[in-house]
């Protein structure tokens, strides 16, 4: 499979070369260049099946208090797409074993976790946020000792040692912590977003108008963009922009609530628009102004940051940096994360921002916009 993936590659990159060798039209080139896209993609997808049906999924134990297993077990049975399987529970109060759900036994509790990984025949385990440290240290020894995969959930606490600088205090070894993206980021961000919206901005124009239209035509009564107050950096709210999507007044009866993946709210026109994004494209005003960057955490509306500032410890820490477009929550998570693990998204890429990881996260955008059920 690894061979044949390479080979495809290097048949696409001798089919672009000769296509600008020999001077072929530019609408040939593109064409060809659609086709390599279309083409890529249906074997990814078949590579992917492939590899799915020859290995099976990914067998795993759950380890944490007994509601945040069940949580994060009941989401991986329900959404893993085939890829997981749940083998089981390891669960802080053993006394729940005998009440238990068929489809999510309980293997047992933290004490007995060699015996329940050896009884599930599992190939991974993961570990919640929730287990206390002097507790789950001999747990991550057995799972290792076993050779198995182990997912660890980070807490706010493992964030924000995450990238620390590893130094010495006086013949003591110490962890300098960095913070969140630290001032030389803003420099080389700020002329990568500028020249982006521009570059993006231009043939956007006639997309955006062609959108419009079609907004209209399909809810006259309606406006085609809406102007929505959001929190960005340092909590400053400032308009963000966007093609209307849900239909006129859509929060008039119920006031503010989240979109869901199947909001009935949402027009027709407005689901292929939310399908292709091309419903955050004005968002590139709010770029060049300098409100909004390419990438970063997706901006909230202040109703939102209020309630989320009281359910989420640290939430704070993601209005230190820009809010962008897209972000690691949007091509790593999905419509049904919760807002503790959006923030764990945004916080790790605000700990690794670099040019290097904005590439990535923007070329991942790409992709993601050819998927179902990834995060809004």
């Amino acid at each position: 499979m690894i061979c044949a993936t390479g080979i495809l590659f290097l048949a696409t990159l001798a089919l672009s070369f000769l296509l600008h060798q020999f001077a072929f039209p530019r609408s040939v080139i593109i064409l060809a260049a659609l086709l390599q896209l279309i083409f890529l993609g249906a074997w990814r997808r078949f590579a992917w099946v492939w590899s799915l049906k020859r290995m099976g999924p990914l067998r795993l134990v759950v380890v944490g208090s007994a509601s945040r297993a069940r949580e994060r077990a009941q989401r991986l049975a329900d959404e893993g797409a085939g890829l997981y399987q749940v083998a089981g529970l390891v669960i802080d109060r053993p006394e729940l074993r005998f009440n238990q759900e068929p489809a999510l036994p309980v293997l047992g509790h933290f004490k007995e976790i060699a015996a329940a990984l050896d009884d599930a025949a599992a190939n991974g385990v993961l570990f919640c946020e929730d287990i206390p440290l002097e507790v789950r240290g001999p747990m991550l020894a057995e799972a290792l000792s076993r050779g198995l995969s182990v997912f660890v959930v980070p807490d706010m606490y493992e964030i924000l040692v995450a990238q620390s600088q590893l130094e010495q205090l006086d013949g003591t070894p110490v962890f300098r912590l960095t913070g969140f993206a630290r001032r030389p980021v803003g420099a080389w961000k700020r002329a990568m977003d500028i020249f982006l919206a521009v570059a993006f901005g231009i043939p956007a124009v006639p997309l955006v108008c062609l959108a419009a239209i079609a907004v209209k035509l399909e809810s006259p009564s309606g406006p085609v963009f809406l102007s929505q107050e959001r929190v960005g950096r340092g909590g400053k709210v400032f308009k963000l922009l966007k093609l209307r999507t849900m239909v006129p007044d859509a929060e008039k009866l119920t006031g503010p609530v989240l979109a869901s993946q199947h909001d009935p709210r949402i027009t027709r026109v407005g689901r292929v628009l939310r399908a292709a994004r091309i419903d955050e494209l004005p968002q590139l005003w709010n770029v060049l102004k300098g409100e909004m960057s390419f990438v970063g955490p997706r901006p909230e509306r202040p109703f939102f940051v209020e309630q989320f500032r009281k359910q989420v410890p640290g939430y704070d820490y993601r209005h230190q940096i820009k809010t962008g477009i897209t972000g690691l929550a949007q091509i790593e998570g999905k419509y049904s994360s919760s807002p503790e693990d959006k923030l764990r998204f945004d916080l790790l890429y605000a700990k690794t921002v670099s040019p290097l990881k904005d590439a990535q996260i923007l070329l991942h955008t790409l992709k993601v916009m050819l998927m179902r059920g990834k995060a809004s």
